[in-house]
């Protein structure tokens, strides 16, 4: 009986051991048929505009400062703040009444250098007349015509003054030089004004506000994709829900360094037909590059997407054996990964270091040494033009021009879901053009309603897949369409 209950016991414990080894098998066994979950995108179509995006300020056309020329108290101020006037529209009167002595003095001091001078008019004449006869000495006459000569010169310096009397008489009444209107008043009834030091400014006019300007500073990285005549589109704080318009019309080519900064101004005419916008306000100005409508486009998540190389599809091996007298088999395409591998093993053989500009020297040993990897000629100028300002990996790439110029095509590779089920991807290659940083062109390669993989979460994991950052990958901001500046 002792016997049956010890069997019992074991079957217990055999039974309860199978059951956790099956509940284990089971759980891992499911893990393992877990699969790969892919975030996609579809190929569809769209609007995109490059642009260059900067800021400035919103300035009339056309400002005059008005500024009094004599001094004294102002005695009328005859406009205010926003009042629209006329070329020679009076503004302001000073007291005349110093201007008004000086000029009396003056006309005071003239009369008696005319009257002086008509009395040695009639010496110098009666002094001819006697040396003419023998009866005065030449110095007597040679006194008369200096003294007459002198006093010709003083009539001319009192008219003078009488004539600056009458012009600082008539500056006493201050006018408007153009058809505009006051932006700013900075004088009251009552004021002293002093004009011998630096003219005082007591009116800021402008012409016309309906037609204004924007001096927008432009980063140097963007200003050579700049021309004039560009489309430019803003908005202000004021009216944060309305675009604006306006167009290029001026880029300077003076240069403004601002912190290490260097930028350039650019001159937008704008329409304030409705005059909403003010003197002042901050414009958040874009610059048109390029635009296109109803594009084929993809989003540039998709161009970011690293897949896992287990994932890819494997390349076919190469014949072990080729017949006699025929040309050997082409080798098998290099994805993304190998030919950034192979860039930077040449890179750093050839010690070059991230940020300094490879010699020449160093250009042509690196184009040698990567045809002989096996990389096309087209991926060593790709490298090459993205890496001209430092090796793999530095803070700048300038593929397909200067940030903010409108992109050559450019080809990248691309994860096109083939099939959901099987999990089966395709690399696909595809020809590229402008960007607005958000999507991008595609102008072969993808059709339309493709499903493109944006990122991977492998089993066992919680986060997607990181973008890879490889010369044919690039890094965030400066993919096609994504220089610095750009929208």
């Amino acid at each position: 009986m002792a016997k049956s209950r010890n069997y019992g016991g074991l079957i217990v414990i055999a039974a309860l051991l199978v059951a956790a080894a099956g509940g284990a098998w089971y759980y891992l066994a499911g893990k393992n048929d877990k699969q790969p979950e892919f975030s996609t995108t579809k190929v569809g179509r769209g609007d995109i505009t490059q642009a260059v995006t900067a800021t400035g300020d919103l300035q009339p056309v056309v400002t005059v400062d008005v500024g009094a020329q004599v001094s004294g108290q102002v005695k009328e101020v005859l406009v205010d703040f926003n009042s629209r006037v006329k070329a020679g529209d009076v503004l302001a009167r000073i007291d005349p009444a110093m201007a008004e002595q000086k000029l009396r003095q003056a006309q005071a001091d003239l009369e008696s250098a005319k009257a002086n001078n008509q009395l040695l008019q009639i010496n110098a004449r009666r002094t001819r007349d006697l040396a003419a006869k023998n009866l005065v000495s030449q110095s007597e006459l040679d006194t008369a015509e200096a003294q007459l000569a002198q006093s010709n010169a003083t009539l001319m310096t009192r008219t003078a003054a009488v004539e600056n009397a009458k012009l600082d008489l008539l500056h006493c009444t201050i006018t408007a030089p153009i058809d505009g209107m006051v932006l700013n008043r900075n004088t009251d009834r009552g004021r002293t004004v002093n004009s011998s030091m630096n003219a005082p400014t007591l009116f800021t006019l402008v012409n016309d506000l309906t037609r204004m300007q924007i001096q927008a500073a432009v980063a140097e990285a963007d200003v050579g994709a700049i021309t004039e005549g560009m489309d430019v589109t803003f908005t202000v704080d004021a009216f944060p829900n309305r675009t604006f318009r306006g167009t290029v019309r001026q880029v300077r080519n003076a240069a403004t360094t601002t912190s290490s900064v260097v930028s350039y101004a650019t001159i937008i005419d704008v329409n304030n037909d409705d005059l909403r916008l003010k003197p002042g306000m901050t414009a958040n100005v874009s610059i048109i590059i390029a635009q296109k409508t109803n594009a084929l486009r993809i989003s540039n998540s998709a161009l970011r997407a690293r897949i896992p190389q287990e994932l890819l599809p494997k390349a076919p091996e190469p014949a072990k054996t080729a017949k006699a007298g025929a040309a050997p088999a082409a080798a098998p395409a290099m994805n993304d990964q190998e030919r950034f591998a192979i860039v930077r093993a040449i890179w750093t053989e050839l010690g070059i270091q991230r940020g300094t500009p490879p010699s020449a020297e160093q250009i042509a040993a690196f184009r040698a040494k990567a045809a002989e990897k096996g990389l096309d000629a087209e991926t060593i100028d790709r490298v090459l033009t993205r890496f001209s300002g430092g090796g793999p990996g530095g803070r700048r790439s300038r593929e397909g021009g200067a940030p903010g110029a409108p992109n050559p095509v450019v080809t990248r590779t691309v994860y096109k879901l083939v099939d959901p089920v099987a999990q089966k991807l395709e690399p696909v290659n595809a020809k590229l053009g402008i960007s607005d940083g958000m999507y991008t062109e595609v102008l072969d390669g993808l059709a339309e309603d493709d499903t493109l993989v944006t990122a991977v979460t492998l089993p066992g994991t919680t986060a997607a897949t990181q973008p890879a950052q490889n010369p044919f990958q690039q890094n965030r901001g400066f993919g096609p369409g994504m220089g610095g500046g750009r929208r």
